[in-house]
């Protein structure tokens, strides 16, 4: 079995994608991604082999990608607008054979290896072949995705073919999706949220994806959900908080998602409000691929998501116990394509756990996050749940459309703290980090849920200056000079 095939196997006359007034069916999309595998093969890729994808979302990039799949070609799925020294990096540390890349990227990089649009639309349609689909097996590497880099060098993560097997479980069994339903996610698909439960999801349902080339800024999406009226609907609380105040109508919605960011509780109650439907609140990783936690207005914590199953390993006990989740499900990655040394966040078993650590909920049933396990101190446990108190509008955090891994943070408190200690507090020595932990569990007994603030040094309203891990910048703004502006 190849994963291509999955995505594949809708009703050949259903409509499978949509881009602008372009619609292309089950069939047609068959044809399309077993010719665009034949113009890789007659480029030269051979199965193992690794080709960079970084075209902007649409018809073009989904049986590009499909196509690698077919061929067994690992696509590595990228930000179009990737800084050609990165992308350089990028190829080098991957290993890959190509790079099927933008005509102005392509030229940029001046590498032999990189295909341009233009190129590639020639030889698709020169390509005249129907290649078998190579046969693989569910534990396979079948494509790469990068994370972030927020905690270090972006991590190459290798995904197996049985990922795309069970990505439609959460969309049609917490969701109602079915195969009449429109998929849309405001995201874009180089990020794994989108890319797993619209793109996955959407086509191995059989159901439509609706793909859109253009950058997702509030009016874009705006249009689409206006022109395309989608019915499973994904998206982040910034682009959400713009949509209900634009009033933007969401005529048929049947589900939508929230992750990427804090999701303010307040912003869950408005879209309730103005839509009629929940607002399911999701949290995943780009190395769990699909979202391992979730939980609605009416639930008072995070549970797991059909299919994952949690391991749970106590860090701390007593007053304040915290416990480090493992996570297992088919969607989880094989590993880093190299060994990882800097980051709380491993592999072990066929199970990942991220940095974050989590409580349980005072009844048993769920789990409420409590910060990261490479941190000293993180903001009070804020719970995975809509709380009842008022909250902050969404807003803070990224721009549009620019969420990073992990595919969900927890609700914020109604006066969220100025941010993170400095990073020198970070690297204290273990018998002052214990005091400290002393300290923080005896102001949280006394003082119960809340923000923790810390005294910082620096004048009012302004934050503590730190430094980039990987160039000589600081910056008091959380941001750096580093290519694509790193976050840390």
């Amino acid at each position: 079995m190849n994963a291509a095939e999955w995505l594949l196997a809708g009703d050949p006359a259903r409509i499978a994608l949509i881009e602008g007034d372009v619609r292309i069916d089950y069939a047609g999309l068959r044809a399309d991604s077993i010719r665009s595998a034949a113009a890789l093969l007659d480029a030269g890729l051979r199965p193992g082999d690794a080709c960079v994808l970084a075209l902007p979302d649409g018809i073009e990039w989904a049986t590009a990608f499909i196509g690698m799949l077919w061929a067994g070609v690992r696509p590595i799925a990228i930000n179009p607008r990737t800084a050609t020294t990165q992308l350089a990096d990028l190829m080098l540390d991957s290993g890959a054979a190509a790079a099927l890349l933008e005509d102005e990227a392509a030229r940029a990089l001046g590498d032999k290896r990189a295909i341009d649009l233009g190129e590639w639309r020639r030889r698709v349609e020169r390509a005249t072949a129907t290649p078998a689909a190579a046969q693989a097996a569910d534990d396979d590497p079948a494509f790469l995705l990068y994370s972030s880099g927020t905690t270090g060098r972006p991590k190459g993560i290798l995904h197996a073919h049985r990922a795309i097997r069970y990505a439609h479980v959460f969309a049609r069994d917490l969701l109602g999706a079915r195969p009449e339903h429109r998929f849309y996610s405001s995201s874009k698909l180089f990020f794994a949220y989108p890319l797993a439960n619209a793109f996955f999801a959407g086509l191995r349902l059989g159901a439509t994806v609706v793909l859109d080339p253009e950058w997702p800024d509030p009016a874009r999406v705006a249009a689409m959900v206006e022109r395309h009226e989608p019915h499973i609907f994904f998206s982040v609380p910034t682009l959400y908080r713009r949509l209900i105040d634009a009033g933007v109508r969401f005529r048929g919605v049947h589900a939508a998602v929230s992750a990427g960011e804090a999701c303010p509780p307040a912003l869950a109650r408005d879209w309730q409000a103005m839509t009629g439907v929940p607002l399911v609140n999701g949290y995943g990783t780009t190395e769990t691929l699909s979202l391992v936690l979730y939980r609605t207005p009416e639930m008072d914590a995070a549970c797991p998501t059909p299919l994952t199953e949690i391991h749970p390993e106590q860090l701390t006990s007593g007053e304040l116990e915290t416990w480090r989740l493992w996570f297992s499900h088919p969607a989880v990655a094989l590993g880093y394509t190299r060994v990882v040394t800097h980051d709380s966040a491993r592999f072990a078993d066929g199970r990942f756990a991220p940095g974050d650590v989590f409580r349980r909920a005072p009844d048993g049933e769920g789990w409420l996050f409590a910060g990261r396990s490479d941190q000293l101190v993180k903001d009070t446990p804020a719970p995975l749940r809509h709380s009842r108190r008022p909250a902050a509008t969404a807003g803070a955090g990224r721009r549009a459309g620019r969420d990073r891994e992990p595919a969900a943070l927890p609700a914020p408190r109604e006066d969220p703290p100025r941010g993170p200690l400095p990073a020198h507090r970070h690297r204290q020595a273990a018998p002052q980090r214990a005091r400290a932990q002393h300290r923080l569990k005896r102001v949280l007994a006394e003082r119960g849920p809340g923000p923790v603030r810390h005294r910082g040094r620096s004048p009012p309203g302004r934050a503590p200056a730190r430094r980039c891990r990987s160039c000589p910048a600081s910056s008091a703004r959380g941001r750096c000079a580093c290519p694509g502006g790193s976050r840390w």
